[in-house]
């Protein structure tokens, strides 16, 4: 499954949007998806891919105006966590 296929349930089961309203180019404003909302879908993101999301909303809100923008930042948060653990799993 890829990220955004997941990102899709989530918005499923926070927001009961379905997923053909969910693509890249949705803006989040339009889906009435606001800063709590978001807050919420980041708690779930962190349960989802097992990464951490940055708690101060600097680091997502002027990243995330689209969807598709908000897929891309979880992206890079899985891509950067993920890599960062297998490297602290390798040996000396």
């Amino acid at each position: 499954m890829t990220t955004l296929q997941s990102m899709q349930g989530i918005f499923k089961a926070n927001f009961d949007l379905a997923p053909e309203l969910l693509q890249r180019e949705a803006v989040l404003e339009d889906l009435e998806i606001d800063s709590l909302s978001m807050i919420e879908i980041l708690f779930a993101v962190e349960d989802e891919f097992k990464i951490v999301v940055p708690h101060e909303p600097a680091a997502w809100r002027g990243q995330t105006r689209t969807f598709g923008d908000l897929v891309d930042y979880v992206d890079k948060l899985i891509t950067a966590q993920h890599a960062a653990r297998a490297g602290a799993e390798v040996p000396a």
